[in-house]
């Protein structure tokens, strides 16, 4: 074994890895019936999927999914989650054994079609030999300015609009919050 080989066997390792919290913590984040719990699930999720952007050389993406949603938006969800306060009362799901199970079904059939369809329109060695699995596809490829050219240039009115957005949500939640107290 080299030492190209056993890079690759750590870059393969890190990846599992990273993609395993990251399964398991949006596994966990979906089934908790306390919103709190589930909210604190998505910091795992978010750092396995940080780590993802990391080795696909995006490090600007890692860092900001990590700041924005792992800080930011994770702050929001648990404030909105505290200031409805809701009891756990108010949390019980009539559950019915079968209820769920065609969304389930038809949900394991749709990612298994999807997943075949990917796995059957790429041979196995392609993406090696033509370079993609040992860097970006580009020298622009995952940073800022690759990033904010189009965001400032074919987005800026949708951007703005997102601003906006934001700021209405914002307001929103301070008179709610106002409301309640």
């Amino acid at each position: 074994m080299t030492v190209d080989d056993s890079g690759a066997v750590m870059e393969h390792l890190v990846f599992i890895l990273a993609a395993a919290v990251s399964f398991f913590s949006a596994c966990a984040m979906v089934s908790r019936r306390n919103p709190v719990y589930a909210v604190l699930f998505m910091l795992p999720l978010f750092l396995g999927l940080a780590t993802i952007f990391v080795m696909l050389s995006a490090p600007f993406m890692a860092a900001m999914l990590v700041m924005v949603y792992g800080g930011a938006i994770l702050v929001v969800f648990l404030f909105v989650i505290m200031l409805i306060d809701l009891q756990p009362e108010e949390m019980k799901v009539d559950f019915t054994p079968g209820g769920y199970l065609f969304p389930a079904v038809l949900a394991g059939l749709l990612g298994a079609m999807v997943l075949s369809f990917a796995l059957a329109g790429i041979p196995r060695d392609s993406a090696l030999e033509a370079g993609f699995a040992r860097g970006p596809a580009g020298v622009q490829f995952g940073s800022i300015e690759s990033l904010s050219q189009p965001l400032f240039e074919r987005f800026l009115v949708p951007f703005e609009l997102v601003s906006v957005l934001i700021v209405v949500a914002l307001l929103g939640v301070v008179l709610l919050g106002r409301k309640r107290i």
